[in-house]
């Protein structure tokens, strides 16, 4: 009997356990599902709050940028100045953010603390300066040497056995000259690298016209000239573009496309980029396109007399007189697009207007006014000291200005 109970008491014992593990499994599925639940909601409660975060801090940043975008500044401090060392006789502009001075006797490049990074010397009676990116040349008229350099050193010169007329550089160092012996006129591409031209053809009056302007392509391939001519009594201009690539080598000397317009005259070519050049007659602003064989792909009628023009690789800008209206200036900005950005109206005598990456300014020796790209005045207000040269930097906040004895940064307040 004894071996009975104890059997029967290990069957009770047995069953006793299989009861026990019954009843945790249903408590860890409620279990489970429970901290599922809890889990979710924790994981919603941060996202919200998370998003919520976000949510403050980018409504915080647009406040700040709308206010920054319709800060107009009102002063300005100077926040470092370096000494100003130049001659009496010194003029000087911005060769891609330093700063080129030149007179009769020579040229130096310098940076925006003053150091000099190169000094060429010469005797030139009237300095006529030509430069593109980082490349400047200057010359003489009726000269026959051209000084080449960029910000960097100096590259050399150029040596012609005729009276120089007309000369461009490219941003590659490529200068394109117009040389006259009274009955031929030859237009060259010279490379300070080498003695001899790289290439050139010759023009008479009555073939072509006498070149008054030309400009040629950054990378150097395309040059495009503007002859003036006398046809019938009227005068007429016409553009020739030529291609000194191998695929210019398939036309006869290198023409690859020309336009004529009667009754104009076309004293400005200019190239934006390598694709894109603008020629400026006293009645249209013309737009081209193509690297290799450039087409016309806008004409812009003008009824008024255009003071000045102000270009660089993104914008062409037009000056007028704003006759009849409250300010005395109007300027119509184009894109290489040919589409009209925006107008501008001020009253201020200018020296100089410079595009710059986040502004437009317009400035003179003794004042100064301000835009951004959305036409937005920033700026309007007087210089301590008379200004020389302006150059701008990636702040809008930020300028570089040349005064008589001084290099100053300032930042707009």
């Amino acid at each position: 009997m004894a071996e009975i109970k104890d059997f029967n008491r290990h069957q009770y014992l047995l069953n006793e356990g299989n009861n026990k593990n019954d009843l945790p499994v249903e408590e860890n599925e409620n279990d489970s599902k429970s901290m599922k639940k809890k889990l979710a909601r924790h994981r919603q409660l941060r996202f919200y709050t998370v998003f919520s975060i976000v949510a403050v801090i980018a409504v915080i940043l647009f406040v700040i940028y709308i206010n920054w975008k319709n800060k107009i500044y009102t002063t300005y401090e100077v926040i470092q100045q370096t000494d100003y060392v130049h001659s009496n006789d010194t003029e000087c502009f911005e060769l891609a953010g330093n700063i080129l001075n030149y007179s009769n006797d020579g040229m130096n490049c310098m940076d925006t603390r003053g150091r000099i990074i190169w000094n060429q010397t010469y005797e030139i009676q009237n300095p006529i300066i030509r430069s593109s990116g980082k490349i400047v040349a200057v010359a003489d008229y009726n000269g026959r040497t051209i000084y080449v350099a960029n910000t960097e050193e100096i590259l050399g010169q150029i040596n012609t056995t005729m009276p120089i007329r007309d000369f461009c550089v490219s941003a590659n160092g490529i200068v394109a000259v117009v040389l006259d012996n009274s009955t031929v006129t030859s237009i060259y591409l010279y490379s300070c690298k080498k003695k001899d031209p790289l290439v050139g053809f010759k023009t008479t009056m009555s073939k072509s016209g006498y070149p008054i302007a030309l400009n040629i392509s950054d990378d150097g391939t395309i040059l495009a000239v503007s002859y003036l001519k006398a046809d019938g009594g009227k005068l007429t201009t016409n553009i020739g573009f030529y291609n000194f690539s191998s695929v210019g080598q398939n036309y006869t000397d290198n023409l690859v496309s020309a336009y004529g317009y009667s009754e104009a005259v076309v004293p400005m070519l200019g190239f934006m980029n390598n694709d894109v050049s603008f020629a400026l007659a006293d009645n249209r602003l013309m737009f081209y396109q193509g690297r290799q064989k450039p087409e016309n792909i806008s004409d812009i009628l003008i009824s008024e007399n255009i003071l000045s023009v102000f270009n660089n690789k993104n914008y062409i800008g037009l000056v007028y007189y704003n006759s009849g209206a409250e300010t005395t200036y109007r300027m119509e900005i184009y894109n290489t697009s040919a589409q009209k950005v925006t107008d501008l109206y001020f009253d201020m005598e200018y020296n100089d207007i410079v595009f710059g990456n986040s502004s437009i300014i317009i400035y003179n020796s003794d004042e100064c006014i301000i835009y951004d790209w959305n036409s937005n005045l920033k700026y309007e207000g007087s210089f301590q000291n008379k200004v020389k040269c302006l150059i701008p930097t990636s702040n809008i906040e930020r300028y570089h200005v040349v005064v008589e004895d001084y290099i100053q940064l300032i930042q707009l307040k």
